[in-house]
C-alpha cells in the first residue's frame, strides 16, 4: 500500500485535472483569427432568451442546479451528499470579443469550472438531514474562456461545437488563475515528492531493520505534538519579521504538512507492527523532504499567493 497508493493516488489527479491543464496551456485566440480545430476564445457572452433559477431565481442564460441531502461524518467533518437532483436549462449562446462574435452550441455545459452559489438549509428535527441548493450559472455579459472545436457552417461562418474528444469547456480568468497557481506549486514541490516517495518506500521496504524499543511518548508527541507545535510555530511566524518570520513560518507549514501526511501513515505502520526504528526513519524522511521542499521554494510560494 505504501508504494502503490501513491502511485495510483498520482493517476486519478491526472485523469482529474487533464482538462484543467489542456485549458490553461490552450492560448487565447481572437474571433477573426479562428481555424477549424480545437480553439480558446475569451469574451463577453449574450443570448435570446433568458431564465430564472429554481431556488437563488437569478436571471441568466443557463443554470445548472443541484439538490440534495446532506449528511456530516464526524470523525472528519466532511459532508456527503445524498439524493441529489438535478435541474438544467441550457441554450446556444454568443460570444463576442473587441475582434467579432461566433456562436457556440452544445446540448449541454459543463459549469464546474465556474463559481458555484450555495445554500444549506439546516433541519432542526433530529434525525432529518440538511437540504444543500447549488446553482451555476452562465449570465449575460459574463466574461469568460471557452475551448471547443472550430468548424465551418453552411454560411462559411465559424461556430464552437461539441465533439465526442472535444466536448465545450466553459472557464472564467479567476479559475485559470488559480489552476495555473496550483500546477506551479505541484512544479516546484515535485522533486521533494520525488524524494520523500523512493526514500519512505527505502526504508520501508529495503533498509537494513535496527531494533529500537517502542517509545510510546514519541509516538503521542507524533500525532498530536506536531500539529500543535505547527501551530505554535505559525502563529509565532505571523507575528515575527524578516528571518524570524521565515524560519518559524517555514517550520510551522512543514510540520502541519508532516502531520496530515504521517497521519494515516503512522496508524498503518503501527497497526501492521513495523519496527519502531522504520517508523523514526520513514517520519524523518518525510519532515526532511517537506522543509526541503517548503524552505527552499518558500519565497516562490508566497509571491503565488499575494
Amino acid at each position: 500500500m505504501v508504494a502503490i497508493v501513491p502511485i495510483i493516488g498520482a493517476i486519478i489527479v491526472w485523469f482529474a485535472c487533464k482538462t484543467s491543464i489542456k485549458l490553461i496551456k490552450t492560448t487565447v485566440t481572437p474571433i477573426n483569427a479562428v481555424k477549424e480545430g480545437l480553439v480558446k476564445l475569451r469574451g463577453t457572452i449574450t443570448a435570446p432568451e433568458t431564465f430564472t433559477t429554481p431556488y437563488f431565481k437569478q436571471e441568466c442564460i443557463g443554470y445548472h442546479y443541484k439538490k440534495a441531502n446532506v449528511t456530516y461524518d464526524s470523525e472528519t467533518g466532511t459532508e456527503h451528499e445524498n439524493n441529489a437532483t438535478i435541474e438544467e436549462e441550457f441554450q446556444d449562446f454568443v460570444i463576442t470579443d473587441s475582434t467579432g462574435t461566433i456562436k457556440v452550441t452544445s446540448q449541454r455545459f459543463n459549469l464546474s469550472f465556474l463559481p458555484v452559489k450555495t445554500d444549506i438549509v439546516h433541519n432542526i428535527k433530529y434525525g432529518e438531514d440538511d437540504i444543500k441548493h447549488s446553482e451555476g450559472t452562465l449570465k449575460k455579459g459574463d466574461t469568460i474562456s471557452v475551448m471547443g472545436y472550430a468548424q465551418k457552417s453552411a454560411d462559411e461562418s465559424f461556430e464552437i461545437i461539441e465533439q465526442l474528444n472535444n466536448p465545450v469547456v466553459i472557464s472564467n480568468t479567476a479559475f485559470e488563475n488559480n489552476s495555473r497557481k496550483s500546477f506551479k506549486v505541484f512544479k516546484y514541490l515535485l522533486p521533494y515528492i520525488l524524494l520523500m516517495y523512493f526514500s519512505v518506500n527505502y526504508f520501508v521496504f529495503f533498509a537494513p531493520v535496527k531494533h529500537w524499543p517502542q517509545n510510546d511518548a514519541l509516538v503521542v508527541f507524533g500525532f498530536f505534538g506536531v500539529p500543535i507545535l505547527g501551530l505554535i510555530f505559525g502563529i509565532i511566524g505571523k507575528r515575527g519579521t524578516g528571518y524570524l518570520n521565515v524560519s518559524f513560518t517555514v517550520l510551522g507549514g512543514t510540520l502541519l504538512l508532516v502531520s496530515l501526511l504521517t497521519f494515516p501513515l503512522l496508524c498503518l505502520l503501527l497497526m501492521t507492527k513495523t519496527a519502531f526504528y522504520t517508523i523514526v526513519c520513514v517520519w524523518l524522511c518525510i519532515f526532511i523532504s517537506i522543509l526541503l521542499g517548503v524552505g527552499i521554494n518558500h519565497k516562490k510560494l508566497t509571491d503565488l499567493n499575494e
